[in-house]
């Protein structure tokens, strides 16, 4: 019988915390971009270019993992990656102009990536059967503790503190989490020169070809939730005239259905297929998306919001981790190819997404979900990935 339930010791919860300091930044970030704007002068176009920054750094990451990995071992590129992280939210909470909130988010996803690659092969590996399990029960951390970052921008703003403080929140936990894991970065993986036959090391050859439709299918869905994160605010206050404030704050009901269904689904996954739930999120948050991008009711978009972040909530960590399963043995190298798709389509989706937006209305802008969407739910039909007990 395949055990399916993950072991939660102190490194999967140094990992689970690690992954919602990322977590925190990226379901604030969306939030505070129409603040971003006013502060700037900028257009919904120029403010954009913070995606493809997203997007630089997400790619730049998933070049260098493998390079990293093998000279300093994924333990201690953990460690880099934080503190990176933390500079990277201060460069763009701190920054006063475009260049430096460019560069600050640039250095949060790419340092983001890393963690999000490296816990996640970290994951696959020491909990074998039990991933899926373990890897949604990360991003259900993440999202969990991270629907409150929204809220926080939205009560800073309303208080007079500003969008900036519930943002840095995240710069001090991952400090805090570096301090906890303590000196043996080893045990998340040491240097290959140092340990070839480590099984945290990746087997030679290459990676299959039923890996690149798991890819694909995981860049459509990233091109989803980075859409939804980064300017369902902006409809929110276009379509359902909420305030700028309260907009920001609602983005709260979709990270609030992508914690409780990652919840949910990290309790499924031990009694049922991890395929057979990946569908069903996928078709879940298409209709959910419909009844938001249809509707003009502001409690009509927020209840499908929720809906929405119920199915994204597993389209990530399932996801990754069934392209990490198709990789056969090829885990970081996989990882790597992975953070270089989801990099470009999160930030080449959200960047077209505002740019049309100046042309055609937010509104129209947003047709690009439902085709992503439909996209990944083919692939995963025609092309799933058998669990290997």
């Amino acid at each position: 019988m395949i055990n399916r339930r993950p072991v939660r010791d102190k490194t999967t919860w140094i990992s689970y915390l690690q992954a919602t300091c990322f977590g925190w930044f990226i379901f604030g970030f969306g939030g505070t971009l129409q603040f971003l704007r006013e502060d700037l002068g900028l257009s919904r176009t120029v403010v954009s270019f913070h995606s493809l920054a997203m997007s630089v750094g997400s790619v730049t990451a998933g070049l260098a993992t493998s390079a990293i990995i093998k000279r300093v071992g994924r333990g201690l590129m953990l460690r880099y990656a934080s503190l990176l992280l933390a500079t990277g939210i201060l460069f763009f909470t701190l920054g006063k102009s475009l260049p430096f909130t460019l560069i600050g988010v640039a250095f949060t996803t790419c340092a983001g990536s890393l963690i999000i690659q490296g816990t996640a092969s970290y994951l696959a590996y020491q909990q074998k059967q039990a991933a899926p399990a373990a890897i949604s029960e990360l991003h259900a951390v993440a999202s969990s503790v991270g629907l409150l970052a929204p809220v926080m921008v939205g009560i800073g703003v309303t208080v007079g503190w500003g969008w900036r403080p519930g943002i840095q929140v995240a710069a001090a936990g991952v400090i805090i989490i570096e301090l906890i894991r303590g000196r043996n970065t080893d045990l998340y993986g040491p240097r290959a020169v140092e340990d070839e036959v480590s099984d945290h090391h990746d087997l030679p050859g290459a990676l299959p070809r039923i890996f690149w439709w798991s890819w694909l299918a995981l860049v459509c869905t990233a091109s989803v939730e980075f859409s939804m994160l980064l300017w369902a605010p902006e409809v929110l206050t276009a379509q359902g005239g909420l305030t700028k404030g309260a907009s920001a704050a609602a983005l709260a009901t979709i990270v609030g259905g992508m914690s409780v269904g990652r919840l949910i689904g990290a309790r499924l996954t031990s009694r049922f297929d991890s395929e057979f739930l990946y569908r069903g999120a996928l078709i879940l948050s298409f209709f959910g998306f419909l009844g938001f991008w249809l509707s003009t009711s502001a409690i009509v978009m927020l209840v499908s919001l929720t809906i929405t972040g119920l199915g994204m909530s597993l389209h990530f960590p399932f996801g990754f981790e069934r392209a990490l399963r198709a990789s056969s043995g090829r885990a970081d190298r996989g990882g790597g190819k992975l953070s270089i798709g989801t990099g470009i389509a999160s930030g080449v989706a959200p960047f077209a997404l505002g740019a049309m937006s100046d042309h055609i209305g937010v509104h129209n802008a947003y047709g690009i979900v439902p085709i992503s969407l439909v996209l990944a739910i083919a692939i995963a039909s025609l092309r799933p990935i058998k669990l290997v007990g």
